[in-house]
C-alpha cells in the first residue's frame, strides 16, 4: 500500500470508495475540455464527480460554477461560487462578479445592492473595473424595481372583462389579469379577450407576450396579427415555439459565446440582454439581421455600457436598446 500512496500521492475515500488522485485530475481535465467546447451539462457531469470526493479542490470550483450557472442550476452555482471566494483565490473579483451575477439569477436583490456597495465604499474594486460593478448594480436595480414582490394580492377575475375595460388598468395590473390566467382552463371569452390583447399595438409588449403564451398553451389556431417595435406578421398561437427556444436565438446565444469566450461576464450580460428580447420581442426573433450581425451587435452594446462610448447609430443597434430598455418599464 505505500508503494501505491508514493506512487499516486494521497487516496481519497468516501463511502468505503477509494478514489486515486490521478482519477480525479483526469475528470477535471474532462471537464475543462468540455467548458472549452460550451458542453456546460457534461462539465457539470464530471465536476459533480470530483467535488463528492475532493469539494476543496482549487482547480475544480471556478470552472464548477461556471458550469452550474451556464446550466441554470443557480443554487448549486452559489454554493460553489462561495466556496471560491472564501478559498482565498488570487482573482477574487472576477469570482465576485460571478457570485454576484448568480444572485441576482436567485433575485437576491438586497444581498447584491449591499455587496456592490460595501465593495465601492471601501475601495475594493480598482478604477479599470468600477464600470462594470456599476453595470451590475444598475441591471440589480433594474430587475429588483420589474420583479419584486407586490404587496398586493395577485388578482383573481370572476367574469372575463372586455377589452375595454383590461385598458383602463396599469400595464402591471394587466400584466397580473393576464398572469391570473395561468394554470387553469381558460373559458372562451376569456380566449376572445387575450386574442385581442396579443394583436393590440398600444399594449405593453411583455403583456401581449405572455397572451401569446398562453394561447399557445390553449392551442389556439386562430391566425392573429402581431405588431410590435414596428414589425407586423400573422401567426397561429399553436404553432409558435416558445420564447427563446427557436433557432435563431440559439444560433445568437452561440455566437456570442464564441466571440466574447475570453470575458464571461460581459459574454453573460450580452447573452441576457438578446435573452430579454426573446421575451420582449416574441414572435419576432431578428426578422432582417443574421446571428452574426445580432451577436455582434449584443457585444457591443454590452461594451459601450461599460465604456460610455456610443456604439454607431443604426437599425439594428437602436432596436437593441429599444428592447433592453422595455425592462426599465
Amino acid at each position: 500500500m505505500n508503494v501505491v500512496r508514493n506512487k499516486y500521492g494521497k487516496l481519497l475515500k468516501k463511502d468505503n470508495i477509494v478514489v486515486f488522485p490521478g482519477a480525479l485530475d483526469g475528470l477535471i481535465e474532462k471537464g475543462l475540455d468540455a467548458v472549452e467546447d460550451v458542453d456546460y451539462e457534461l462539465a457539470v457531469e464530471s465536476f459533480d464527480q470530483v467535488y463528492h470526493f475532493d469539494p476543496d479542490n482549487m482547480r475544480l470550483l471556478a470552472p464548477y460554477a461556471v458550469s452550474l450557472y451556464e446550466t441554470r442550476n443557480f443554487e448549486k452555482a452559489k454554493e460553489i461560487a462561495t466556496k471560491l471566494l472564501h478559498s482565498g483565490a488570487a482573482e477574487y473579483l472576477d469570482a465576485m462578479e460571478l457570485y454576484l451575477a448568480i444572485s441576482i439569477q436567485l433575485q437576491d436583490y438586497e444581498e447584491v445592492e449591499m455587496t456592490i456597495a460595501t465593495l465601492l465604499e471601501e475601495n475594493i474594486v480598482p478604477p479599470d473595473m468600477i464600470q462594470k460593478f456599476n453595470y451590475l448594480r444598475d441591471l440589480n436595480n433594474r430587475l429588483a424595481s420589474r420583479y419584486a414582490i407586490s404587496e398586493e394580492p395577485m388578482i383573481e377575475l370572476q367574469e372575463a372583462l372586455t377589452i375595454e375595460e383590461f385598458l383602463a388598468n396599469t400595464p402591471e395590473v394587466q400584466q397580473q389579469i393576464v398572469a391570473s390566467m395561468e394554470n387553469r382552463q381558460v373559458e372562451a371569452e376569456s380566449l376572445k379577450l387575450l386574442a385581442e390583447i396579443a394583436e393590440h399595438e398600444e399594449i405593453h409588449p411583455l403583456v401581449v407576450t405572455y397572451a401569446l403564451v398562453l394561447l399557445r398553451d390553449a392551442a389556439c389556431d386562430k391566425t392573429l396579427t402581431v405588431k410590435k417595435f414596428g414589425f407586423e406578421k400573422a401567426v397561429v398561437p399553436t404553432e409558435l415555439h416558445l420564447p427563446n427556444q427557436d433557432e435563431k436565438t440559439r444560433e445568437v446565444i452561440d455566437r456570442i459565446s464564441d466571440l466574447n469566450e475570453k470575458d464571461p461576464s460581459r459574454m453573460q450580460m450580452a447573452i441576457e440582454a438578446s435573452l430579454r428580447y426573446g421575451i420582449i420581442a416574441y414572435p419576432f426573433s431578428w426578422e432582417g439581421f443574421s446571428a452574426e450581425e445580432v451577436a455582434q451587435g449584443y457585444i457591443h452594446y454590452i461594451d459601450g455600457l461599460f465604456t460610455g462610448e456610443k456604439w454607431i447609430d443604426s437599425e439594428l443597434m437602436n432596436l437593441i436598446q429599444s428592447i433592453d430598455e422595455q425592462t426599465e418599464q
